[in-house]
């Protein structure tokens, strides 16, 4: 192996470690000895690669971005164009947002790679540090602004309005509850993970929720 591709492995292995460890215990939980050792590196390679712990924090917050921002482009793109693919017809509107609850679960609950930084993402949205700007700016602000123009469309609101921001979070929390309450879901119902199968019966459920939150048709 040349050197170069060995230094790149060493960068690749730190941000993955540095995307697991901060999850598990947040910024402040975590120390470059630990970084370090769980990388299998020596703790001048972080500084060596990233500069610091707070650089490789930030590396591990744009690698994200850069996992996610495809995903949910495809979301937005959806979204955005509501207006023209279903105009005033009921039925196509359910059908769009049918088609963007759909798109939000499997990126959230079907993609491996996605579920391996949501412990990162969800630590920094319950208690933001520093930069929780940089990943919101990027990922839940852009995601929550489409979706309030979405709900505030279909229900002939403002979507200035604080309450239709409100009424967009609530939402929101019908989809992303099957990510952060996947450990009471699959204890409720006796299994280990989510099967195929059961992610397929989580979005005809999830979808019928806000089909019906929205006053849209959900037979």
């Amino acid at each position: 192996m040349n050197c170069m591709a060995e230094r790149d492995d060493t960068y690749s292995t730190l941000l993955m470690t540095a995307v697991k460890l901060f999850g598990q215990h947040g910024y402040d939980g975590v120390t470059t000895r630990m970084l370090a050792d769980a990388a299998g590196a020596n703790v001048a390679g972080i500084k060596y690669h990233f500069g610091s712990k707070d650089d490789l924090y930030i590396a591990a917050i744009d690698y994200i971005i850069a996992l996610m921002a495809p995903r949910m482009e495809i979301v937005l793109g959806m979204a955005g164009q509501a207006k023209t693919l279903a105009g005033d017809d009921p039925k196509r509107r359910a059908l769009v947002v049918s088609q963007v609850v759909e798109t939000v679960l499997d990126t959230f609950l079907a993609n491996p790679m996605v579920r391996e930084v949501m412990p990162f993402v969800l630590r920094e949205i319950f208690v933001p540090g520093p930069y929780f700007d940089r990943i919101y700016d990027a990922l839940p602000r852009r995601l929550h602004e489409t979706l309030t123009e979405l709900v505030a469309w279909i229900l002939d609101l403002d979507s200035q309005s604080p309450t239709t921001v409100m009424r967009t979070h609530a939402v929101i929390g019908q989809l992303v509850v099957f990510h952060i309450g996947r450990a009471i879901l699959t204890r409720r119902l006796g299994i280990d993970d989510y099967s195929d199968a059961d992610i397929q019966q989580i979005k005809q459920q999830a979808t019928q929720s806000v089909l019906m939150s929205l006053g849209l048709p959900h037979d």
